[in-house]
This record gives C-alpha cells, sequence and structure tokens, in this order.
C-alpha cells in the first residue's frame, strides 16, 4: 500500500483488555485493529481462575478502601454481560459456576475475616444448607457460605470475542516484523508491519495507539522510546489438580486472607480440573514443583478433611502478574498511562476490565470517519486462542510420588 492505513485505534495484546476494548471501540465506530505477536490471551488471562471478584480480599480485612470500592460493582456488571443483557454479549460463554463457596478454618481470626466479608460486600455471603454443599464440605464443622461471584470459562469468552472480530485482529512477528516511527517518546506517527507469512509490507497510521499486552507492555514502552519501569511484574505459583475430584469453586480463608481459592473445569478427556492458587501460590513462588505439590497436598486435607486423593495428579505452572508499578504492591484499581498519542493499559484484576475500557472509551476523540475494505487484510494470519495451562505438554505428578513439604 502506497498509503499508510488510517485508524482510529490500534491496539496491542489480544487478551481480554484488548478484546474487549475492540469490541466497545468497534461498536462505537471507531476503526480499530487489534495486533497480537502469540497466542489469544496468552499469559494472565488464560493463565486466570475466572472468578468475578467483587472485593472479598479486601473485605476480609475488615476495613473499607479504595480497592474494594472499585472492585464492588464488577460482578454486577458482568452479570448482564454474561446474561446478554449488555455489551459485550458474552451469553454463549462457558461458565464454570455462578457462585463460590466461602468456608475459614477454625480461629478467632478467621471469623473476624468472615465478619468482614458479611458487612464489607455488594454481593454477600449467604449460608448454605448442609444439602447443597459440595460433597468435600458436606461434613465441614463451621459455618459454610454461598457468594454470588460468577465463575467464567478465560477460554471460552477469549473465543467469543475473537470469532467476533477476526477480520480485525492480526498475527504479527514483534522480533523482526515490528516498527515504531514516533516524533517523540510515546508519540507514533507510523506502526510498520510485515507480514509473517508472506513479508509484505504494511505501514498503519493510527490516532491513538494502545498498549494492552500484560508483561509484554515493557518491550512495547522501550520501542516506542518509553520507560520500561512504568510496570512491575509479581510472581504466582500455581497448581493443578485432576483426577477423582468433584466440581467445586470457593476459597478458604484462614485469617484474613484467602488461603486457598479453587476453581474447577472439565479438560479434553472430560476430566474435572482444579486450578487452586490464593496465598498458596503466593507462598511457593520459591519452591520447587514438588515441594509446592506436597505442600498444596497437605493444606487440602487440612481444608476439606474428607477430600480423597488417592486418585488425583498434580502439576504447577508459574504466572506472572503485570502490573503498573506500585512499590511491588498490587494497584487499587485498574491503571491507564497516557503519554503522547500512546496509552499503556494494566487491568490489575480480570474483574476490572470493563472499568479499564471505560476510561480508555472517555479519552477516545469522535470517531474519524476512516473508511476501509476489512478484505485488505484478508491475507494476513489470525491468532487463535491459547490454551489452557492443564491442555499443554506439562509433567503430572501422581499424589504418591510427591516429595515432602518444606517448612
Amino acid at each position: 500500500m502506497e498509503q499508510p492505513l488510517q485508524l482510529d485505534a490500534l491496539i496491542f495484546g489480544g487478551g481480554i483488555t484488548g478484546l474487549w476494548l475492540l469490541d466497545a471501540l468497534h461498536r462505537s465506530g471507531h476503526r480499530a485493529i487489534l495486533l497480537e505477536a502469540g497466542n489469544l490471551g496468552e499469559g494472565q488471562t488464560i493463565w486466570s481462575q475466572g472468578i468475578i471478584h467483587g472485593g472479598l480480599k479486601y473485605a476480609l480485612k475488615g476495613r473499607p478502601s479504595r480497592a474494594s470500592r472499585m472492585i464492588r460493582d464488577m460482578p454486577m456488571r458482568w452479570r448482564r454481560c454474561l446474561a446478554g443483557e449488555s455489551t459485550p454479549d458474552l451469553s454463549s460463554s462457558t461458565m464454570r459456576g455462578e457462585y463460590c463457596c466461602l468456608w475459614s478454618l477454625p480461629g478467632f481470626r478467621s471469623r473476624i475475616g468472615l465478619l468482614g466479608a458479611r458487612f464489607g460486600l455488594r454481593v454477600r455471603p449467604r449460608p448454605m444448607p448442609q444439602s447443597e454443599r459440595p460433597t468435600p464440605l458436606r461434613n465441614w464443622g463451621g459455618p459454610v457460605s454461598r457468594i454470588d461471584e460468577q465463575v467464567l470459562e478465560p477460554h471460552s469468552v477469549l473465543a467469543m470475542l475473537a470469532d467476533q472480530h477476526r477480520p480485525r485482529c492480526l498475527q504479527i512477528d514483534t522480533r523482526s516484523g515490528l516498527e515504531f516511527l514516533h516524533d517523540a517518546p510515546g508519540d507514533v506517527t507510523t506502526v510498520r508491519l510485515l507480514n509473517p507469512e508472506t513479508s509484505a509490507p504494511l505501514d498503519l497510521a493510527p490516532r491513538r495507539v494502545i498498549f494492552a499486552a500484560g508483561g509484554g507492555n515493557a518491550q512495547l514502552r522501550r520501542d516506542c522510546g518509553l520507560s520500561e519501569h512504568a510496570m512491575q511484574l509479581r510472581p504466582l505459583h500455581m497448581v493443578m489438580a485432576r483426577g477423582g475430584l468433584p466440581r467445586l469453586n470457593g476459597h478458604c480463608i484462614r485469617g484474613t486472607a484467602p488461603w486457598l481459592t479453587i476453581t474447577s473445569t472439565l479438560d479434553c478427556a472430560d476430566r474435572i480440573v482444579w486450578q487452586i492458587g490464593g496465598q498458596l501460590a503466593e507462598d511457593c513462588v520459591d519452591m520447587s514443583g514438588e515441594e509446592t505439590i506436597a505442600r498444596a497436598r497437605r493444606d487440602l486435607k487440612q481444608a476439606m478433611p474428607d477430600l480423597d486423593l488417592s486418585a488425583t495428579d498434580f502439576s504447577t505452572y508459574r504466572a506472572d502478574r503485570a502490573e503498573a508499578s506500585n512499590a511491588a504492591r498490587r494497584p487499587d484499581g485498574p491503571v491507564s498511562i497516557a503519554e503522547g498519542n500512546t496509552l499503556t493499559l494494566w487491568p490489575t484484576k480480570l474483574a476490572l476490565v470493563p472499568m479499564l475500557s471505560d476510561r480508555v472509551m472517555e479519552r477516545m476523540t469522535e470517531p474519524a470517519g476512516f473508511d476501509f475494505d476489512d478484505e485488505l487484510l484478508q491475507d494476513w494470519p489470525r491468532p487463535t486462542v491459547a490454551l489452557p495451562p492443564w491442555e499443554r505438554d506439562v509433567a503430572w505428578t501422581d499424589v504418591h510420588s510427591a516429595s515432602p513439604a518444606s517448612t
């Protein structure tokens, strides 16, 4: 093409933030394209447990915070989208569950934490009769509550949004097929691409450049002359379990924090798989996989004494949470940084993606009325949705071969 393709917005990153924003821009009449270097959702979105949090972690501490106020309306916002009553319409998405269970280990601090949850959340826990509890909690001696935080299947949501916007999602090669031309740091005039399959060039002239690539934002910012220190990474060491397990989505509380957060899904062989996070995933960052599995076995038996793990295999994966820099602490809410015509985005939590999208839309000017045929890009490869961690080629350890947990 002799002239650059003019765009209202160019999005880098095909996770839930980028795809949600692409949908909002398209519906508002903006000409937008999304670029993805790997697979859609690769990283934080596909690693996530899919819980639409309403501020439980903050409420457990018994004091209102800016973070809890920002997130408490998000479950209802997502619920409307998942019911097809608001945009984007996510009604065909697969759900892991309509609620989470909430129970705590014995102790005064845990009881205080649960009391804070009852009074600090807009979506409040309600007692679960014994007959309605999941099997591992049927005989639990303490109270078990239900909190109406929906649990979605991240792969399903990504696939649904990607199918709707396939003409506007392009696969790129960031190592040898991407160049930024900018007049000043963050003030991008042209983005030069090479088709990864044909090496055909394509110049784009976006009015707004949006970085929504999670951990990839650091390199994109460097390429535009911006500081990479605006971002921090906080690691997790997540556990997966499969085989002989019931469906369960919930939080086991110890003290004033979610000690174990468990969500369940089905793998390609129709086996129930648990993703296990919470404080466990933070505590085990410096442990080996064997030590982490042993710690998870011990914690699960303490949280659910009736749980039978004799037919269960375990694995782990490491995940980095990419966030705006905040002295290694979690930011209170979603963050957007505007520099030149560039916006860098970090949602902080999955539940806050709609809020972040709203903020970006407030910054957008009226569509310029650029007109081009989507067929001009039909020769470009399209990215596919990333596989969830339990479907990858990872080592699984049976329960009898795990090493003892370290102290």
